[in-house]
């Protein structure tokens, strides 16, 4: 495990490395992306079992969050998907990395992004637990005016049908052609079924979709059996890889 840092915006950010000490020449590399009001340090168990696998991951506090730097009340969805932009390619030039097989591992505001990514940069497998979606014009606007089950409004709007070139990220979805993993929560009070079904109905493929439910967990996950559970959920489904 090494701590890093790196720049953006003039703004430092916060990672972590983890990689096996059977490192060989071209080792595949995964991306974590927390979530709104997360860190990096709660994905660190998965990381490290992912590590075992013999893969490279890299964890980062987006700006304002964790230990990196910035006023989260302040930004809009575009800034911190400049951050995950930035985490990627420092990713990418990673020694004995593998640039034609990096994964993203997303959470929530993190699988937002993580499918966002897909169309800015090359991503073999896409990994989203709880993905939430965001109407098109909130990109630009405060990420702190469209959080999760506290605006009654977002979470109607998510209980709606939405067609893949409604939203931003069902869009990319549709264009996606890798592995997709999508882990939903029983009990979420933040995304309903309906979001979970939307990134669904926009996969074109659904043979390169895996769909688990987590019948008695909640949106956000403590350190616990929770946890554990979405551990071999990763490690199974990256195993297949």
């Amino acid at each position: 495990m090494k701590q890093i840092e790196f720049l953006v915006n003039n703004r430092i950010l916060k990672g972590t490395l983890f990689s096996s000490h059977n490192i060989k020449a071209k080792n595949p590399a995964i991306l974590f992306i927390h979530g709104w009001t997360s860190e990096r340090a709660r994905s660190y168990q998965y990381a490290n079992a992912l590590t075992k696998l013999g893969y490279i991951s890299f964890l980062f506090d987006m700006r304002g969050h964790g230990e990196s730097e910035g006023d989260i009340n302040s930004y809009t969805p575009k800034e911190f998907f400049a951050d995950v932009l930035a985490a990627y390619d420092y990713l990418a030039k990673v020694e004995n990395v593998d640039k034609e097989n990096i994964s993203v591992v997303g959470s929530s505001f993190g699988s937002y992004l993580a499918a966002l990514l897909t169309t800015k940069r090359n991503v073999k497998r896409l990994a989203l637990r709880v993905p939430a979606d965001y109407p098109n014009e909130n990109f630009n606007k405060s990420k702190i005016q469209s959080s999760g089950s506290s605006n009654p409004k977002l979470v109607l709007w998510r209980k709606q049908i939405k067609k893949s070139p409604e939203t931003f990220a069902l869009e990319a979805i549709a264009s996606f052609d890798g592995e997709i993993l999508i882990i939903e929560s029983g009990k979420d009070n933040s995304v309903p079924h309906q979001t979970i079904q939307n990134y669904i109905n926009a996969i074109n493929d659904k043979n390169k979709l895996t769909h688990i439910v987590m019948k008695n967990a909640p949106h956000s996950i403590k350190e616990g059996p929770f946890r554990d559970e979405v551990e071999k959920i990763l490690v199974d489904w990256f195993k297949k890889g």
